[in-house]
């Protein structure tokens, strides 16, 4: 027998006439329900009781999932009929570790009249009395192997808005590594949910990892995988520690990691704050959506670079999903030829580009700019335009800010 309740919870003299009879009927059995408080949990996680006792109900709260280090910000409320709270009401607390605390009693004011109880309660992981240390500078949360887009920066249009103002998204693809950004200790992980989607229908479906910083504010990193998961709650990690594989679960739109820093507030709302990372090009940097970031070794020195010279490529399609695996070096000579700029931080910039033809006098410069927006600059080279034969070996040089970006060299062949 199960003897639990729902979040609203009504108690009066005939319920508990009720329940004596039963706990009569079932004591032989061995089922007590008087051995087992009644309760609810919110999220299988912060979990209220409720001990009767002589002149009133004692609740309590306890965060079933918490480490010894985690700290739950809770506030409580009541609606009461012949009954008055032991403290004032609302209630804003801190829970510490698992452990049940008693927050206040219930009391019956007139013995003989119905009585009538119904708590509501709020929570958020982490202590709303935090302040996030500002000179800490994080790494990037991905595998050092990778040069990833920030698909979506602070205040992006999409999603983050409002509590998220201050998240981040990196694109990440399926199953690419996901690394802490700063040590801390894992407090809660979720690795069930199988589904998502760019609907709201799907925003509690998101597995994550959550772990705790040294000035209390919490880094959650989302849309995890299936099982993707690898820490477990209450282990300690530290910069680089792998915690899963990334994927698209939850309120998602594609494969990406979400990562946000964030601390409680007084009316148990998420702070999110913006954060500084180490990259390629700073020491500490806030990033801004579109950016191309990967990371530096440890002494190498600042590269201040337009584009991502190794992703500067030629290819026949100006599909730019597919720039990573075209790096094409021989056409027919009916074949488009496009070349694609990977740029690193958008902005407005004037590339210029020289063709020449080996054992030949063509030779060709072309200058444009890219646009603000643009991520992936590109260009159709016209070779079927000139006059002589096409066939042969040929020579690109990009140039950018006067100084030479890449020199590529490419075959041209008949059908």
């Amino acid at each position: 027998m199960n003897c639990r309740i729902s979040s609203f919870v009504y108690y009066d003299s005939i319920l508990m006439r009720f329940l004596l009879f039963w706990i009569v009927v079932l004591f032989p059995l061995g089922v007590l329900c008087a051995e087992e408080p009644l309760s609810y949990c919110s999220m299988n996680r912060v979990c209220v009781e409720f001990i009767p006792q002589s002149k009133g109900i004692d609740v309590y709260f306890h965060n079933r999932i918490a480490t010894e280090f985690t700290e739950t910000s809770l506030s409580v409320d009541a609606i009461l009929k012949n009954m008055k709270s032991s403290k004032p009401l609302p209630y804003l607390t801190i829970l510490k570790g698992k452990k049940k605390k008693k927050l206040f009693q219930l009391k019956t004011i007139h013995p003989k009249r119905k009585i009538s109880y119904k708590i509501q309660y709020k929570w958020i992981l982490g202590n709303f009395n935090v302040s996030h240390d500002s000179s800490y500078v994080y790494d990037l949360p991905f595998d050092p192997k990778l040069k990833v887009r920030v698909f979506q920066g602070y205040h992006g249009k999409k999603t983050h808005t409002g509590d998220n103002r201050f998240s981040i998204d990196f694109g990440l693809k399926e199953d690419d590594l996901i690394f802490a950004a700063r040590p801390g200790i894992v407090i809660d992980v979720e690795e069930k949910n199988n589904e998502g989607g760019f609907d709201p229908k799907f925003q509690q479906s998101a597995n994550f990892v959550k772990i705790l910083h040294e000035d209390g504010t919490i880094a959650e990193y989302a849309h995890l995988r299936y099982m993707g998961v690898v820490v477990k709650r209450g282990q300690s990690v530290g910069v680089g520690s792998i915690l899963g594989y990334a994927g698209s679960t939850g309120y998602s739109e594609g494969p990406h990691l979400h990562f946000e820093v964030y601390q409680p507030t007084k009316i148990l709302r998420k702070k999110t704050i913006p954060t500084r990372f180490r990259t390629q090009m700073s020491d500490a940097e806030m990033l801004t959506e579109g950016s191309l970031v990967w990371r530096r070794e440890i002494g190498n020195p600042l590269e201040k670079k337009i584009l991502d010279v190794d992703g500067i490529s030629l290819c026949d399609t100006l599909d730019i999903t597919m720039t990573n695996r075209c790096q094409l070096t021989t056409f027919s000579v009916v074949s488009p030829i496009y070349l694609t700029l990977p740029i690193v931080k958008p902005d407005v910039y004037t590339f210029q580009l020289n063709l020449r033809k080996k054992d030949s006098n063509i030779n060709y410069d072309y200058t444009w700019d890219s646009k603000k927006e643009d991520w992936v600059s590109s260009f159709m080279i016209p070779i079927q335009e000139f006059q002589e034969p096409l066939e042969g070996e040929w020579i690109l040089n990009v140039v950018s800010g006067g100084v030479l970006q890449k020199k590529i060299e490419f075959l041209v062949k008949s059908i």
